[in-house]
């Protein structure tokens, strides 16, 4: 690593898995870690300066028409613009975190693919940023849940004109056989200098420390950092509000029912007497969770990854 400049540590998510957790740790101690050369940067403006800069440039070399254009070189002066602007010196630290990374909750709702559009969106996330990438940190997720959960946040931020049924979705995720362990392969192929740090979703709470301590570095004590006032999570919505969300959608048409969302979440919360979404049948989610046990196992083994285990 060259000693002169910054370096890149990566948070990319994914989806569903405690970012806002994270994320909300390091804002609220943000500038307490940037007096010991560790910067964070909010999430949403990493979103805002670069990630979705880089995605309008991924967008137009795979033939989407999107009105805003950012060619390379655009994107390369707005990027050494934004790394530029944070101000580390040599040898500091950057946490970039953003789960928009590889793309966004509906491209894989919509593809039965993790991330229909990554081949395209990692690689030039990474291409573009000036400073060496050194670290790169994700959370992996049981596919039913992950699926399942990115297909509550897709119906929170969709249009009536791209709503799609339930039972789309879940053929195309049985008849694409998602994996993490081709999608990890990209992330070291996009990241080819960088170690990657990797933890089960599953396995968080007995690992939130760690995480967070992996992400800060060695000069930061995580037990010391101060605990935001409140909680940013969203929780995932009942099963019986999505089911009465699309029994809406199939009455009354998407953008009426997706209108109502709000209050019919709030009419049947999450808890005791409504449980998680969970669209499911027992076999079907038996047979993703082998999957992702096997997956899982395959990533375990890869050189340059390490994976962390509860103590």
């Amino acid at each position: 690593m060259d000693g002169d400049l910054p370096y890149v540590v990566v948070h990319g998510g994914v989806h569903k898995t405690a970012t806002s957790f994270i994320q909300g740790r390091l804002q609220r101690n943000a500038g307490r870690l940037r007096k010991s050369g560790v910067h964070y940067l909010n999430h949403r403006q990493v979103r805002k300066e670069y990630t979705f800069p880089s995605q309008l440039n991924g967008y137009e070399k795979i033939g989407l028409n999107y009105k805003t254009k950012v060619p390379d070189a655009d994107l390369d002066t707005r990027a050494r613009a934004f790394f530029g602007d944070i101000g580390a010196g040599p040898g500091e630290r950057i946490i970039l975190s953003d789960e928009n990374m590889p793309g966004h909750s509906g491209h894989c709702v919509r593809s039965g693919k993790l991330y229909q559009r990554r081949n395209t969106l990692i690689p030039i996330f990474a291409e573009f940023i000036p400073y060496p990438v050194t670290e790169v940190h994700l959370a992996l997720r049981n596919y039913a849940d992950f699926f399942a959960s990115t297909y509550v946040e897709f119906l929170r931020s969709a249009t009536g004109r791209n709503v799609f049924p339930e039972a789309q979705m879940k053929r195309r995720v049985l008849s694409k056989v998602p994996s993490w362990a081709r999608f990890i392969d990209l992330v070291q192929k996009s990241f080819p200098d960088a170690e990657l740090i990797l933890w089960r979703h599953e396995d968080f709470r007995d690992l939130s420390q760690r995480i967070l301590a992996n992400l800060c570095g060695p000069d930061i004590d995580v037990a010391d950092l101060a605990v935001p006032q409140r909680n940013r999570g969203r929780p995932s919505a009942s099963h019986r509000a999505v089911q009465e969300i699309l029994i809406e959608i199939e009455r009354s048409g998407g953008e009426t029912a997706l209108a109502k969302r709000v209050e019919i979440q709030e009419a049947f919360p999450r808890g005791p007497e409504f449980p998680g979404y969970d669209p499911w049948e027992p076999s079907e989610r038996a047979h993703l969770s082998r999957v992702y046990d096997q997956d899982i196992e395959t990533i375990r083994k890869k050189t340059g990854v390490q994976f962390l285990e509860p103590s």
